[in-house]
């Protein structure tokens, strides 16, 4: 065999003889390689492509308002919000609620996390109940519900508020199937981590109880059909025995009707997360809490309103 025509002269000086099966060797190689590496290669563009479509989606809902329980485009409570753009971007069904996607995600540290991993917080001391998007190293889009501003926004990770009460990262994103999967449980998950079928979902609000009267409207509305648990902390400087009513409420105040009735032990310092209470009614309800001595310390009203 003759060598290449444009290595003759290398070939003259007995430095190099490249024959004709000699490159076809190479070439069977590297389609060899380019065989088995390929579907690595596709599925690394389609988990950054889905990446993307996460981010463009979520970014496209800022300015929506906060609801707690919506899920809509109309509406978004934190984790209807990161909920329904999974399911937009990416046909990726979620947990419900924060505590669930805290549970059931795959935790990843901070530093390796990517575009559409989920930011999980604690803003009620004790427990995850905030969700975000991670957008990129810097930033994050969610709904918002404490602060001048709510809503959906995009917000700093060095937020003054959000930023020190980031607990951790849950990614739903799995390198081997990006397209159509469902949140899976971890290998040492408890069965009661397990998602809930037609979960309902429950908001956290956070007070305090001092030893001055705290008398407060929600402006945030509830969507009928959804919960709201409330978390009291005891800041008054010692322990108490605490009366908390619910109420809903009626232009005649002879129509009002208590819903629960809950007596409550908290040390000082503490705090109690109170069960649930889930609205079924649209209407105004009110929250009052008391010393054991029948002293009001908390009157919180909130609107609960219709799906749209």
């Amino acid at each position: 065999m003759k060598p290449c025509t444009e290595l003759k002269n290398l070939v003259e000086t007995g430095v190099y003889y490249i024959t004709e099966a000699l490159l076809m060797r190479y070439r069977t190689l590297h389609i060899i390689l380019l065989i088995f590496i390929a579907p690595f290669l596709a599925i690394a563009i389609d988990t950054a492509s889905l990446r993307k479509a996460i981010v463009t989606t979520a970014t496209k809902y800022v300015g929506v308002p906060y609801m707690y329980g919506a899920s809509s485009p109309t509406a978004f409570d934190c984790s209807g919000f990161v909920g329904y753009v999974y399911r937009e971007a990416a046909a990726i069904t979620l947990p419900r609620s924060s505590r669930q996607i805290w549970a059931i995600g795959l935790a990843i540290p901070l530093a390796k996390a990517q575009p559409g991993d989920i930011l999980v917080f604690d803003t009620s001391g004790g427990f995850p109940s905030h969700v975000a998007l991670l957008i990129d190293k810097n930033q994050m889009v969610h709904a918002v519900s404490q602060g001048p501003r709510t809503g959906v926004m995009i917000s700093s990770l060095n937020d003054s508020y959000f930023g020190p009460r980031l607990i951790g990262v849950r990614s739903f994103i799995s390198d081997n199937s990006a397209q159509n999967s469902v949140a899976q449980k971890p290998e040492n998950s408890s069965p009661a981590q397990e998602p809930v079928k037609n979960e309902i979902p429950v908001d956290t609000i956070s007070f305090a109880i001092t030893n001055e009267v705290l008398i407060y409207t929600d402006k945030i509305p509830a969507q009928v059909g959804s919960g709201v648990q409330f978390v009291v902390r005891n800041e008054t400087g010692k322990d108490g025995i605490f009366e908390i009513l619910f109420y809903k409420m009626d232009l005649d105040p002879a129509k009002s009707k208590t819903i629960r009735q809950d007596r409550v032990s908290i040390k000082a310092g503490a705090s109690v997360e109170i069960d649930p209470i889930i609205l079924t009614e649209t209407g105004q309800y009110k929250l009052i809490l008391k010393t054991s001595s029948n002293l009001k310390r908390v009157e919180r009203v909130w609107k609960v309103v219709g799906t749209k």
